[in-house]
């Protein structure tokens, strides 16, 4: 009986110290952040159809002004990478890249394919995985000020949401 007694405590010490491990660990991480700039004017197709889905106020991402005025020479695709990694033992899910926005910045995007707007992003448990963001901004844009660019991180552990915010590195 003795033997059963101490075999019932050891499971239990280990289930609260699994389940206490599972807790502390239930957050994303943020490895990295890069950035990547091409000018529009090279992406005449997309700078296109952007700036017709902002007229139509069709688009499917975020603007932060009402129209994209000016030539694909007046603009920049900025695309960040953040590279996320889940520690936990818990999937990440649905997770969301959302600028702060900048002076001269008109909007973001995730994804310009109609069919991978509302895709569900998921940070497999104690993987990582990389999560993009394009930003059209103005070609004049200062490069202290991207320096500063800050992101709000949404994520879902549990079904309970989460945020954080990330400084560009």
């Amino acid at each position: 009986m003795k033997y059963a007694a101490f075999f019932m405590i050891a499971l239990v010490v280990i289930g609260l110290a699994l389940g206490a491990y599972t807790y502390a660990n239930a957050r994303l991480v943020v490895l990295d952040v890069s950035l990547h700039t091409v000018q529009a004017n090279e992406r005449a197709e997309d700078f296109a159809a952007v700036q017709s889905a902002m007229d139509q106020n069709a688009l499917t991402g975020t603007p932060f002004a009402d129209s994209v005025p000016g030539s694909s020479f007046d603009y920049d695709f900025q695309t960040y990478t953040l590279r996320l990694k889940n520690p936990g033992l818990i999937d990440a899910e649905m997770v969301e890249i959302q600028p702060v926005p900048l002076t001269g910045d008109m909007l973001s995007f995730t994804t310009l394919d109609p069919a991978q707007v509302n895709a569900n992003l998921t940070v497999p448990a104690g993987q990582e995985r990389d999560a993009w963001c394009v930003v059209l901004a103005r070609a004049d844009q200062d490069e202290l000020l991207l320096q500063q660019r800050a992101f709000r991180v949404t994520y879902y552990l549990w079904g309970s949401p989460k945020t954080m915010t990330v400084k560009f590195k």
